[in-house]
């Protein structure tokens, strides 16, 4: 006979006491470790809590304060070792992971010279939202676990890890959970909206920028007027701060050059013809 499987208010309950736990655990390893090294007591703990219960095919104190027990998709197994593994590493590492992949591809966009710089521009807005958008898609995440029920954490979503009640009386269903992921939902979905609309806002504005630029006197840089103008390779001028400075690739074409290609341009003035 199939075991029940969990209502969303004891998942919900058994997070909460094991992100309790953890927390504290955090709380004290974050004193044994360097200052420099305090921000890797939160992910470290989780990884220990969890090695010690879950990965010995235990329950976590929040699933036995809950009464329920981890499955795989057939609601009859236990989660295979792989499984719980995988869980417990992108529940710890998951979005740091995702968040350094975004800058990667950031990166190797920035530096490929053969893309044309609106499909540039286009791409990288598109990672930049990505990233900035990753807690609302929790939040969705979670919104519709209190709806539907199932795992709260998207790790467990991905390595196909479910909960049944092992207790004889199941938690009965609790309406306000469902209103309680009605709202959250919304407000998540509100937010993603505005995230993508912001970047199409700033892609319209960087469509329109050099355009803008290229008939007044300003760097495109810094946006202040060019007293020193300097040209790179690629045909592009700016001030001689901004090509000395900080500045690794051309903003508007994102060409790569180095200080020593900077040409300052003499006897001459922007705009003047």
């Amino acid at each position: 006979m199939a075991l029940p499987t969990a209502q969303p208010a004891e998942i919900l309950r058994a997070w909460q006491k094991d992100d309790l736990y953890e927390k504290k655990l955090a709380g004290s390893l974050a004193k044994l470790l360097p200052s420099h090294h305090a921000s890797k007591a939160i992910p470290t703990s989780s990884v220990v809590y969890k090695t010690f219960t879950t990965l010995r095919d235990l329950q976590t104190l929040g699933e036995e304060y809950s009464g329920i027990v981890q499955v795989d998709d057939s609601y009859h197994k236990l989660p295979t070792f792989c499984s719980r593994l995988m869980s417990i590493l992108l529940s710890a590492f998951g979005e740091n992971l995702t968040r350094s992949l975004l800058r990667s591809a950031e990166k190797q966009i920035e530096l490929n010279t053969t893309l044309k710089p609106a499909a540039q521009n286009l791409f990288l807005v598109i990672l930049k939202t990505l990233g900035s958008i990753l807690p609302q898609l929790e939040s969705i995440h979670r919104a519709l676990s209190y709806i539907n029920g199932g795992p709260i954490q998207i790790s467990k979503t991905v390595t196909n890890i479910n909960y049944v009640h092992v207790r004889p009386a199941a938690a009965a269903y609790y309406a306000h959970l469902r209103l309680l992921g009605l709202v959250t939902l919304l407000h998540a979905v509100i937010s993603c909206g505005q995230g993508f609309y912001q970047a199409k806002k700033h892609l319209d504005q960087m469509a329109d920028f050099p355009n803008e630029v290229e008939s007044n006197k300003s760097c495109v840089a810094c946006l202040e007027e060019i007293l020193q103008p300097c040209v790179l390779q690629c045909g592009h001028y700016f001030c001689m701060q901004c090509c000395y400075g900080a500045l690794e690739s051309c903003p508007l074409c994102r060409t790569p050059f180095t200080k020593n290609s900077v040409v300052p341009l003499m006897n001459y003035t922007p705009g003047v013809k």
